[in-house]
């Protein structure tokens, strides 16, 4: 079998060939989830060792999850209207606030504020603007026939870095408490001075985006004014049914502001869309239950692991889980997107659950 099949069928040749802002967003995803990573690790742990009860500390997770999905919806319906490279860049800088505001310490309410503002995730996964940002951007930038296999590395990367992350944690927090003699408040403030250094390098990367990566609305006129969007409706559909959809396009009076604000989808779509939408609601539901920062406590008071251990435990489970994602990208290009998600999750389209 030539290499290139292989490589081929692993994506590698996709993402190898792929442009220069593609390699960029997923390398700000690793450097992300590599952040993600080190504080998911100790998060718990550290409002704990601050004297916060266990019910607070829940409490805590939930008002910042809460709150991440309020920021995102904001961020998200925005984000073509103001720039998303200001609005990555944006988020990036508050990773950096919420960093300092951890390594500093202090009360409930200031640490809550950091965690929601400064998007730290509880369970590992991906919070705050930056996926949804991120992958239309890819969509954007890369060609259908490719999009699965960067979507796969995206996502691949994206669990790649929250395992190195967490490992790293682990060992550095155990250096920092057996060889240096720290305490566990100090080892993990060291923690989140890392997670505001990778904030940096994310608003790095951010910056060096292009402006391919923006939405063109003017750029996108047919001869005669029309949108391509418009163009393609109309060869697509019927005469009666383009002016049928070109009317319920159009807002009217008082919806015109919020209409503005809703995604741009066909009504073929949409249905897919809100589909997709249940189900990765479940799926996020059911790791809400057992979100990474509250078994790693578990696992430190019930059995007395170490920080060294619990990382190494983790991060053999994320680095499973990114394995799997290279099986489902080629299972996909065999059975089809839909075909491939039931054996990994309902998520999985195209990235399997991380």
């Amino acid at each position: 079998m030539p290499p290139s099949i292989p490589l081929s069928l692993l994506g590698l040749t996709t993402l190898l060939h792929s442009p220069r802002d593609v390699k960029l967003l997923i390398l700000a995803r690793f450097t992300r989830h590599l952040a993600y990573g080190l504080s998911t690790l100790i998060l718990a742990l550290y409002l704990s060792a601050l004297g916060i009860p266990d019910a607070r500390i829940g409490l805590f997770m939930t008002l910042t999850l809460a709150g991440d999905v309020l920021i995102s919806l904001v961020l998200t319906l925005v984000a073509d209207k103001l720039g998303r490279r200001r609005v990555l860049v944006l988020g990036a800088v508050m990773m950096i606030g919420s960093g300092v505001v951890f390594a500093n310490g202090g009360g409930f309410g200031w640490l809550l504020l950091a965690a929601v503002v400064g998007v730290i995730s509880p369970s590992g996964n991906e919070i705050g603007p930056f996926k949804a940002v991120e992958e239309s951007t890819l969509a954007h930038l890369t060609p259908s026939a490719d999009r699965s296999d960067v979507y796969t590395w995206y996502a691949l990367l994206g669990s790649t870095g929250t395992a190195c992350g967490m490992m790293t944690c682990g060992r550095v927090v155990q250096h920092l408490q057996d060889v240096r003699g720290w305490d566990e408040v100090r080892s993990y403030r060291v923690i989140f001075v890392g997670y505001a250094a990778l904030g940096f390098v994310k608003l790095c990367l951010a910056c060096a985006l292009s402006d391919k990566i923006e939405v063109k609305r003017e750029g996108r006129r047919g001869p005669r004014g029309e949108d391509e969007e418009d163009q393609e409706r109309a060869m697509l559909l019927p005469d009666d049914e383009t002016d049928d959809a070109e009317s319920e396009a159009k807002p009217k009076g008082k919806w015109t502001f919020f209409s503005s604000l809703l995604p741009d989808i066909s009504p073929e779509s949409r249905a897919i869309v809100v589909n997709l939408c249940v189900l990765i609601g479940l799926d996020a539901f059911a790791s809400g239950l057992v979100a990474v920062t509250w078994v790693t406590y578990y696992f430190k008071k019930k059995f007395a692991l170490s920080d060294s251990t619990l990382g190494s435990i983790f991060f053999v489970t994320r680095i499973a889980s990114a394995i799997s994602m290279l099986i489902a990208s080629a299972i996909a290009k065999r059975l089809g997107n839909i075909k491939a998600s039931p054996p990994s999750s309902p998520s999985s389209l195209p990235e399997p659950c991380t």
